[in-house]
């Protein structure tokens, strides 16, 4: 149930066609459409989210992160619809995924000043998505 609830969620957000999660949990179509339209409705937010993230790059070529890293999506008005839909669903995920990305960096150099201000051993020596290992 956890794998099938993360299909449907990171998929949704992502633009996945209900042709998509359906492939994706073996559903049918009808199946899959009815899961993301109730999603929706569910969580109208999230789509005003993709919406306006959408509509942002449309008229600004780019979308931002939280820290103002800008992803530039040159294909995102393109007539061609396979390569208009890549940049659209870059333009919901980058500032999620790069946001993600500015807030564990900024953590690391935090905790690596403080490391060393109150000369600690303690040694960062991996991170894998949003955890430090030391």
């Amino acid at each position: 149930m956890r794998s099938k609830a993360k299909a449907v969620n990171f998929g949704i957000i992502y633009g996945q066609s209900a042709f998509g999660l359906s492939e994706n949990l073996g559903i049918s179509r009808t199946e899959a459409k009815e899961i993301i339209d109730n999603y929706f409705q569910q969580y109208p937010a999230i789509k005003s989210y993709m919406d306006k993230n959408i509509d942002f790059a449309r008229k600004n070529g780019y979308v931002e992160t939280i820290m103002g890293r800008r992803r530039y999506l040159n294909d995102i008005n393109s007539s061609n619809a396979t390569v208009r839909g890549f940049a659209e669903r870059n333009a919901i995920n980058a500032p999620i995924q790069g946001s993600a990305a500015d807030i564990i960096k900024k953590a690391m150099i935090d905790i690596f000043a403080e490391l060393k201000k109150n000369q600690l051993q303690t040694k960062m020596i991996l991170q894998v998505h949003d955890e430090l290992v030391f």
